[in-house]
Parts: structure tokens; sequence; C-alpha cells
């Protein structure tokens, strides 16, 4: 009988153990992808290279965010060179020093800065991808 709950404490200890192990390899992966920058150099550099800018703040989980961000994608490719497309995840810890700036209170917020770097218009929630089209268009027209 001792010999039997010697057995099962060691087993349990072994897997406490595993599972410690596990979860701080975990934590050290998510330390790396915190030090990546903020989505704020991407802005800047818009702005520096005189170029205008779509701001898309999300999440992953929010049904219109995911809705919003295929038009994203689908619109990218066609103005690649024209309009920076930066696409902000409003969970990501390293972007809250942009969603105080912007005051992102309400998602999916989509916002247009020119190549200033001046906001020329915002508005939240999900715009068809015709009317988002013609707006890029007007954007990289300087309209």
């Amino acid at each position: 009988m001792k010999l039997k709950l010697m057995f099962l404490t060691g087993l349990i200890i072994g897997i406490v153990v595993l599972i410690a192990l596990r979860t701080l390899g975990t934590v050290n992966t998510n330390q790396k992808n915190a030090a990546s920058p903020s989505q704020a150099t991407a802005i800047e550099e818009a702005k520096q290279h005189g170029q205008p800018a779509w701001l898309l703040f999300h999440s992953t989980t929010c049904e219109s965010c995911i809705e919003m961000e295929k038009t994203y994608e689908a619109l990218k490719p066609e103005f690649t060179g024209k309009v920076a497309f930066i696409n902000i995840d409003v969970n990501d810890p390293k972007e809250k020093q942009l969603l105080e700036q912007y005051k992102i209170t309400s998602i999916p917020a989509i916002y247009f800065q020119d190549f200033k770097g001046k906001i020329v218009w915002k508005t939240v929630g999900v715009i068809p991808i015709a009317e988002m089209r013609a707006k890029l268009q007007a954007l990289a027209a300087g309209k």
C-alpha cells in the first residue's frame, strides 16, 4: 500500500513538472512576440514616405471585425504602393498607446490618414467592399 502511494505521488509530481515546463515554454514564446514593434512604426513610415494609410482597428474574435478584415485583405493588393494598409489588433498589448491616441472605443474602427498623417475620415462598423474601394480610390488620389 505504501509503495502504491509513493508511486502515485511521484506520478503526480512528474505530471505537475511537465505542465509547469510546458507553460513556461509558452510564456517565453509570448515574451518574444511582445518584443516586436507596434504598428505605430508602420503609421510613421507611411507618413515619412508621403503615403496615405488605412488603419483598421479590430479583434480576431469580433464577427464584424472579421468581415472587415476580409474586405481589407481583398482590397490590399489593388492598392499596393498607393495606400498603406495597417492592421491593428486591439487585443495586442503593444498597441495600447495607439488605442489611446486614436481614442478607440468600438471596433471595427476604420481611419484614413492623408499623406501628411492627418485623419481625413473615420467610422466604426462594416463598410461594403464597393464603398471601401471608392473611398480608397479617393484617398489614393488625395481627395
